[in-house]
């Protein structure tokens, strides 16, 4: 009877022990394939982060080459703005020589302008003294177109040449009047000159 009781129980608990055992063997199964799911998740994360760091280092590299590149135009807008300023002070030299030269104009000019106002006034007065000489001429020519208007100018005039003694007139001859009619003043050739006179219509 005990040994019948202690087979039972021993039975029993034999069969509580494999009970648990599966149960705890189902447990850790379980806690196995949920290690392995996270394990699986967890090297998705790993991969995917790998591909996101491959992806930003390639962004780093091209980010690398855009900053080479900028520093590259840096330096040449550097240049360039070096090479600017050069330009701007040689400009502003230029434009300081241009005021001193406008300056210069302005001065001559208004030199000119007091010349210009001058040579006008003078003008005026030369154009006064040439219609004068223009109507004193014009008298003449009306006083001279009549025969014996012109005979009385030719006596005046003879009157008022001095008469050439005969040494002066050889001595004249053999110097000759070089070319000229008259000269300082006076006649140098005693030839006589015939005057026609045409009456006008």
């Amino acid at each position: 009877m005990k040994k019948g009781l202690f087979r039972n129980i021993f039975t029993i608990a034999l069969a509580g022990i494999t009970v648990f055992s599966a149960v705890k063997y189902a447990l850790s199964l379980k806690e196995k394939y949920a290690l392995l799911n996270t394990l699986n998740q967890v090297r998705g994360q790993v991969n995917a982060l790998e591909n996101d760091k491959q992806g930003l280092s390639k962004e780093l590299e091209k980010e690398k080459e855009s900053n080479a590149g900028l520093n590259t135009e840096v330096l040449k807008m550097r240049g360039h703005l070096e090479a600017s300023k050069v330009r701007l002070a040689k400009l502003f030299v230029d434009v300081d020589r241009a005021e001193k030269n406008i300056e210069d104009l302005n001065a001559k000019f208004s030199i000119l302008k007091s010349e210009n106002i001058l040579l006008r006034d003078e003008n005026e007065k030369m154009g006064s003294r040439v219609t004068g000489l223009s109507q004193e001429n014009q008298g003449l020519k009306t006083k001279l177109s009549s025969v014996s208007e012109l005979k009385k100018a030719i006596r005046e005039l003879k009157r008022r040449t001095p008469q050439l003694t005969l040494k002066d007139k050889v001595k004249q001859l053999i110097e000759g009047n070089r070319g000229f009619l008259i000269k300082d003043g006076r006649l140098t050739s005693a030839a006589k000159i015939k005057i026609e006179v045409t009456p006008g219509p």
